[in-house]
């Protein structure tokens, strides 16, 4: 990024935040609606200005994106797949004109610094590319089988589900509605995306790029709203949920799933509680430039962020002291300040849940070090809290805050036990210079992304092409992740055909 960019973002900021906001609309086969209790967002970096609104869209009004979704899907199905591939590609040239009018959507109503914000608009391209690109493979849709010896012609084809609701969360508004929704329209089914009440003028932008595709009407549809349209999706007739967000919400979805005529599919990212191991013969000073990013980074509102470090004796103060150096020069406050390295939290209840825990680990005597928080928004300062056991509240307990803890463990053996003792699995990291430490971690940690010895990252830093995303044991459903070549197959099912010879030409599209 460089100080021309960065002032342009800030220009573009401070501009809009002199215009009046922007009341986005529920899109149902290509009509707006403005139903529902009006719900309005502050601006997290001020809680005092309103920067977007959206309505709270009522029952009725989700069961009729659903429905209409369904009556598109039909035709969408007969679609070939390399002319559904041809479609979704058209978003190319519109998702490159609005990299930077997102990234403004997304600093004002979640706070993101102008490199997180814009990151949003880029992944979602590469999304596309990749997607695109997995799909049009051989064998991504069909497996020609062999004849048999009765001279019946088979064939093995993936088939959309039919409609797919989007589920997402505040803190990827854009990537995380669009990534599940172009993985289904690829796979030929019907999405109803249900955005984020915090984000909603960011959500939004997955049906602007769903318009510029062509795509028939009706096949994609947003609804806005708190819990209740996310709700009512669940319990609507749709094939399908993607899901992003906590382990309980997410289990419940997949009991519900998991009963009725028959189980539905639950594609589900549900958060992290997520280690890095930093033993005795680490690079310490590459290991508290890796733990400081990871921890801190959109102000640890991530499920990929670092938030427990587990360290051996030898290295436990120096990492302790370095991390904490690092630590005191981080400032959170208005993202379009250049000297800021994070946001604003979310909202004032994630305010006052840091000063629970900040609370909590003064009554308790642990050391802490924070960094330093503008005033006026929802800023706290980077927090690292160091003396904490391995088993208490505070390390075991998913806080989606800028708050790390330091637990010093006896071996490295004891530290691999501690760093899987959870019920969650999505990142872990090690840094080690000893490689026989490195193949223990990498054969037996039980998390879906691993790093070991990265500079700058100890726990995050996954992007479309060079990674796949994705969690293990209760921080995942589906044992395939994103980003990668396999993910839009989970929203596919696959079914065998055979016919005689002479109606071979029906199993071709």
């Amino acid at each position: 990024m460089t100080i021309d960019e960065q002032q342009a973002f800030a220009a573009r900021v401070a501009e809009q935040r002199r215009t009046r906001h922007t009341t986005v609309p529920h899109v149902i086969a290509g009509q707006e609606y403005f139903e529902g209790a009006l719900l309005q967002r502050e601006d997290p970096s001020n809680p005092s200005a309103v920067v977007s609104a959206c309505h709270d869209a009522p029952a009725e009004l989700v069961e009729r994106a659903v429905q209409a979704s369904r009556a598109a899907q039909r035709d969408w199905s007969r679609f070939p797949p390399s002319e559904r591939i041809e479609r979704v590609r058209r978003a190319i040239p519109f998702i490159e004109e609005r990299l930077e009018e997102w990234a403004v959507r997304v600093a004002l109503e979640i706070g993101k610094p102008y490199a997180g914000a814009r990151a949003e608009g880029a992944e979602v391209l590469e999304i596309v590319r990749q997607y695109t690109e997995y799909a049009s493979a051989p064998g991504a849709f069909e497996d020609q089988r062999t004849d048999d010896p009765t001279g019946l012609s088979n064939d093995s084809v993936l088939r959309p589900y039919g409609v797919f609701g989007v589920i997402t969360p505040f803190n990827y508004p854009i990537v995380q509605a669009a990534g599940p929704a172009i993985a289904a329209l690829i796979a030929g089914n019907g999405v109803v995306v249900k955005t984020s009440h915090d984000g909603p003028w960011s959500g939004h932008a997955v049906y602007e790029l769903c318009e510029a595709m062509g795509l028939p009407e009706g096949l994609v549809n947003v609804v806005h709203g708190g819990d209740g349209p996310g709700r009512v999706l669940v319990a609507s007739d749709i094939d399908g949920i993607c899901f992003t967000g906590s382990v309980a919400v997410g289990r419940s979805i997949l009991g519900d799933f998991a009963s009725g005529p028959y189980p539905r599919p639950v594609i589900a990212e549900m958060g992290g509680k997520n280690p890095v191991i930093v033993t005795d013969t680490a690079d310490l000073e590459q290991a508290a430039d890796g733990i400081v990013f990871s921890a801190f980074d959109l102000s640890g509102q991530k499920c990929s962020a670092l938030s427990r470090v587990l360290v051996t004796p030898a290295a436990h103060d120096r990492l302790a002291k370095l991390v904490a150096e690092r630590v005191r020069d981080l400032k959170a406050g208005d993202p379009i300040d250049a000297d800021v390295f994070a946001g604003p939290v979310v909202s004032a209840e994630a305010v006052e849940r840091y000063d629970e825990l900040l609370t909590s680990a003064r009554r308790e005597e642990f050391h802490i070090e924070t960094g330093k928080a503008h005033d006026g928004g929802y800023f706290v300062p980077a927090t690292v809290v160091s003396g904490v056991p391995a088993t208490h509240r505070l390390a075991t307990v998913e806080h989606f805050l800028p708050f790390l803890t330091i637990s010093k463990l006896p071996t490295f053996e004891a530290a691999l036990t501690a760093a899987n003792d959870t019920e969650m699995g999505l990142t872990a990291g090690l840094y080690t210079g000893d490689e026989s430490e490195a193949r223990e971690f990498l054969d037996r940690i039980e998390a879906g992304c691993v790093d070991v010895n990265v500079p700058g990252h100890a726990t995050t830093g996954w992007w479309p092409g060079p990674q796949t995303f994705g969690g293990w044991k209760a921080s995942g459903t589906t044992g395939k992740q994103t980003l990668g070549k396999w993910y839009f197959q989970l929203f596919g099912r696959q079914q065998a055909r055979k016919l005689p010879a002479h109606l071979e030409h029906l199993l071709r599209h």
